[in-house]
């Protein structure tokens, strides 16, 4: 003991406590221990320190001047300890999350919707990965993402979000009044994609909607969704877009649906690396997710 700077934090817990609540008892039961335990620590305090710390009576228990220096120290000493805890926890559970989704979603869909993000999930510090590949979700790497198909996918917990749609859509500018406007107008058309199966493309479109007499091979021709969708924004066609990409365009009226006919897609799904599905801020971003395209 007599090298120790310290005296055990079990004596000042105990100490601390007790003048707190002027009381053997409460202190005991506030630390799930006996009064006569405290009372151990309180005498074994003393015994370090080489002074009286606490009066006792049959009734009372109270500071003696030096008790009443040592209890001003553990206070502030504890205070500060307990406000370290604190900040350690705050930072442990708003780590970093890391997201993964398609350019096109994180473009179209999510970016718009960040504010959003802070506005709701202040304390989630959420990083974005674009890729066009499904990537391997682990805990501190790549923790969720964004996956569209049928579902379900193996190796992660996954939890449906939005089904899709796919219609033709145009700048209001083109005038289309009805299904005879679309012979006068150029077809943009995305060539490359592979989901959702069968594709969303003109043939199809057209022989649903009962319309003949279109070359559904001319017009523009695309790699890429988002150029289609930016080349019909411009005016330059009618281009068979996903109704959840272009939701922002046809909400500000950049976009319109002419025809009410949709090509049913996939279901976007929020995925995650297995044994992260409850923890709360994978828990949060989940539900924002499922709140906002719900209410599409």
């Amino acid at each position: 003991m007599a090298g120790s700077d310290l005296p055990p934090l079990a004596a000042l817990r105990a100490f601390e406590a007790t003048a707190r609540l002027s009381s053997f008892k409460a202190a005991a039961a506030e630390l799930f221990v006996t009064p006569t335990a405290i009372s151990h620590q309180i005498r074994q305090l003393e015994e370090y320190l080489g002074v009286r710390v606490l009066d006792r009576s049959p009734r009372n228990v109270s500071l003696t001047s030096k008790g009443r220096e040592l209890y001003e120290a553990t206070v502030s000493g504890f205070s500060e300890i307990r406000q370290s805890v604190v900040r350690l926890r705050e930072i442990q559970n708003s780590r970093a999350l890391t997201l993964s989704a398609t350019t096109a979603f994180l473009s179209h869909w999510l970016v718009p919707r960040l504010g959003e993000i802070r506005r709701v999930l202040p304390e989630l510090d959420l990083r974005l990965h674009a890729s066009e590949t499904i990537v391997r979700l682990q805990p501190g790497e790549i923790d969720v993402a964004i996956r569209y198909g049928k579902g379900p996918f193996t190796g992660v917990e996954t939890t449906p979000l939005k089904a899709d749609g796919f219609a033709p859509l145009c700048s209001p500018g083109l005038n289309i009044a009805d299904l005879e406007d679309i012979r006068r107008v150029a077809l943009i058309h995305v060539d490359g994609r592979t989901a959702p199966l069968p594709l969303p493309d003109w043939p199809r479109w057209c022989a649903e909607a009962g319309i003949s007499g279109v070359n559904t091979a001319a017009g523009l021709r695309f790699s890429n969704s988002m150029h289609a969708m930016q080349a019909a924004i411009a005016g330059q066609g009618v281009a068979i877009v996903s109704l959840v990409m272009a939701a922002d365009a046809l909400a500000s009226g950049l976009l319109i649906q002419p025809f009410n006919h949709i090509l049913p897609g996939d279901t976007y799904h929020f995925a995650c690396a297995p044994g992260i599905g409850s923890h709360t801020d994978v828990n949060a971003l989940r539900q924002w997710f499922q709140t906002e395209l719900e209410a599409m």
